[in-house]
Parts: C-alpha cells; sequence; structure tokens
C-alpha cells in the first residue's frame, strides 16, 4: 500500500524546485558573459600593447568586424527567406490536398 500524496505540496516543491532551477541557470549565464566580456577586453588590450605595429592590429580588428556584420547581416536575412520559401511550398501543398 503506496502512502497518499498531498497534490498541493507537491505542485508547491514542484514550483520552488524549478524556480530554484531558472534562478541558478540565469545567474551562471550571467556569470559565464561576464568572464568572457572580462577575458576578451584583456585580450585585445594585451595584444594591442604586445604588437609591434598597433595600427595593423587596429586595422585587423575594423577587417573582422566588418566581416562579422556582413556575415550575420547575410545569414539573418538568408534565414528568412528560407522561411518564407518553406511556408510558401507549406501553404501550395496544404492547397493540392
Amino acid at each position: 500500500m503506496s502512502p497518499k500524496i498531498d497534490k498541493t505540496k507537491a505542485k508547491k516543491m514542484m514550483g520552488e524546485t524549478a524556480a530554484k532551477t531558472v534562478r541558478f541557470t540565469v545567474t551562471m549565464v550571467k556569470i559565464i558573459f561576464i568572464l568572457i566580456i572580462v577575458y576578451t577586453a584583456f585580450v585585445t588590450i594585451w595584444f594591442f600593447l604586445s604588437s609591434p605595429t598597433p595600427e595593423k592590429f587596429l586595422e585587423n580588428i575594423a577587417t573582422i568586424s566588418v566581416g562579422g556584420f556582413w556575415a550575420f547581416f547575410l545569414g539573418y536575412f538568408g534565414w528568412r527567406l528560407a522561411q518564407s520559401i518553406e511556408v510558401y511550398f507549406y501553404d501550395m501543398r496544404k492547397k493540392k490536398k
């Protein structure tokens, strides 16, 4: 014979556990992002100061930044185009049936 479980108490415990898990996850993500930003800033400053030609270093950063912008820009619009084509084909298939 199994003991009866109080449903309201079980729901309350599940809610508390879920809330604690979400808080922990959000805190860890924030810490990881802060560490990434600090590390990136430190490495950039280190390479800039230790580079024999700081102008070339800044030129490389600018080039990579522009390339990253275009990669994001074209990737996003490519994704949107593919999504609209997918919806078009889905609607076309629905009309055939």
